[in-house]
This record gives C-alpha cells, sequence and structure tokens, in this order.
C-alpha cells in the first residue's frame, strides 16, 4: 500500500502543479476576459480547477496511504 500511497502522493503533486499553472493563465485581465465571454474557454478553466481538485484528492489518499499503511499479513 505504501508503494501506491507515494504513486498517487507524486501524480497528485504534479498533477496540480500543471493544473494550476494553466488555470493561472485565466487570472489575468484578458483570461478573465476570455472566459467571460467564450463558453469553450470557459470550459477549460473549470476544466482546469476540476483537475486541481482531483490531483489535490489523489494526492491526499496518496499521503494518508504513507503515513498510515495496511496492516501487513
Amino acid at each position: 500500500m505504501r508503494r501506491i500511497g507515494i504513486i498517487l502522493l507524486v501524480l497528485g503533486l504534479v498533477g496540480f502543479v500543471i493544473a494550476s499553472s494553466q488555470r493561472k493563465g485565466y487570472d489575468s485581465v484578458e483570461g478573465a476576459i476570455k472566459s467571460t465571454f467564450s463558453s469553450s474557454e470557459k470550459s477549460k478553466k473549470e476544466g482546469w480547477e476540476t483537475g486541481r481538485w482531483v490531483s489535490l484528492g489523489a494526492g491526499v489518499v496518496g499521503l494518508v496511504l504513507v503515513l498510515l499503511p495496511g496492516k501487513k499479513g
């Protein structure tokens, strides 16, 4: 379980960093205007935000599996 936890933790952190960097582009004035008037840009923004939360959840599950591994036996 610890190995799966480490994998989930790493994937969660990498996914969170990537999704955060992509999502950050919509925080500028230009990005806010694009996402306001374009439904496809708005869905991309929401997709990256969802990706951030999913990655964060995977990282937390990985951390729990690393810190609290199952019983051996």
